[in-house]
């Protein structure tokens, strides 16, 4: 018998993944487009044109796929599907992205929070096969979590947005936020947060070695240059460095502290970056929570790595498949 084919949407503050696959994880066909500066009016048509390409290219019509699955950032209201005010996408504002795509694809779908999605492609997927117990932490242009307690993804109450944690106040009269608060800790970690900052505080310091680096281009400041100006012992860089691992470690150890799982997987920066990512965080860990369920929990990379967007609305899919 023939597996479920299933296709995937997801929608992040650089880049929309959109796939189709298997329910044990054979991805036939993604694509990857750019999503910066959009307006949904012009995408929303080409994600149902890319949907029927990759369909017939894995050799299936798109009214054959089980489900589609759509991978969004919170605020949303994701009972209705709709995508309210992302804060790394500023022009997406109350798109009925759920209704679209059904009515444009003829199939059923289902909307689930970025981080969710992360979550559930680990866990029927990758490193959090197994597990009952377990958070996946969004790493990238933003940060939130997906959480898997007792053996079922954790969506909260009525609003839907459990594991919004990179928007979780870690300063008082802090770094304002792109969602609009104040001292969040995506404002400190997040990779857009630390490009703005950087950009910021050497505007007008050209003989810095990163300015250097970029020959003054301000917006080629990105977390891939902070990590060169590290590796190069530049003392701007190893001080903003340790102070980005102190606040992880600060939020890391908070959800240790609440969650008690059996490991935080941890997204983009974590993969891409390595140890000199992860040792300074597991430095500052136990000061923030006990050693318990400290040394019960590993960090661990994600092990979809930079293939997660292509899972991600897929994992979605199944999920709405198994749970209705």
């Amino acid at each position: 018998m023939p597996e479920d084919m299933l296709l995937g949407f997801d929608i992040g503050g650089t880049k929309i993944g959109v796939g189709i696959g298997t329910a044990s994880g054979k991805i036939l066909a993604s694509v990857k487009l750019p999503n910066v500066d959009t307006d949904p009016a012009d995408v929303l048509p080409r994600l149902v044109a890319e949907a029927n390409r990759l369909a017939k290219e894995a050799g299936v019509a798109v009214k054959d796929l089980k489900a589609f699955g759509i991978s969004a950032p919170f605020p949303a209201d994701a009972a209705k599907g709709i995508m309210i005010a992302p804060p790394n996408n500023p022009k997406w504002r109350n798109v009925p992205i759920l209704g679209y795509l059904r009515d444009n694809l003829g199939i059923d779908g289902c909307f689930e929070n970025d981080a969710n999605c992360g979550a559930l492609a680990e866990w029927f997927f990758g490193a959090g096969r197994d597990c009952r117990d377990f958070i996946y932490l969004t790493m990238s242009t933003g940060i939130g979590a997906g959480i898997v307690a007792s053996g079922r993804l954790v969506r909260g109450g009525r609003a839907l947005s459990a594991g919004e944690v990179g928007h979780t106040c870690v300063e008082l009269n802090g770094r304002k936020c792109s969602c609009g608060l104040v001292g969040c800790y995506e404002a400190y970690c997040g990779g857009r947060a630390v490009a703005l900052r950087v950009r910021e505080e050497l505007k007008d310091q050209p003989e810095s070695w990163i300015m250097k680096r970029v020959k003054g281009d301000l917006k080629a400041i990105d977390m891939i240059i902070l990590t060169e100006a590290v590796r190069a012992q530049d003392p701007y860089a190893l001080k903003l460095w340790d102070e980005i691992a102190l606040r992880n470690a600060q939020a890391f150890g908070t959800l240790i502290n609440t969650f008690n799982p059996e490991k935080l997987i941890l997204g983009t920066m974590a993969w891409a970056i390595g140890d000199l990512y992860l040792d300074p965080i597991r430095k500052y860990l136990p000061r923030f929570c006990w050693e318990e369920p400290r040394l019960a929990c590993e960090l661990v990379p994600s092990a979809l790595r930079g293939d997660i967007g292509s899972y991600a609305g897929i994992a979605a899919a199944l999920n709405h498949l198994k749970e209705r």
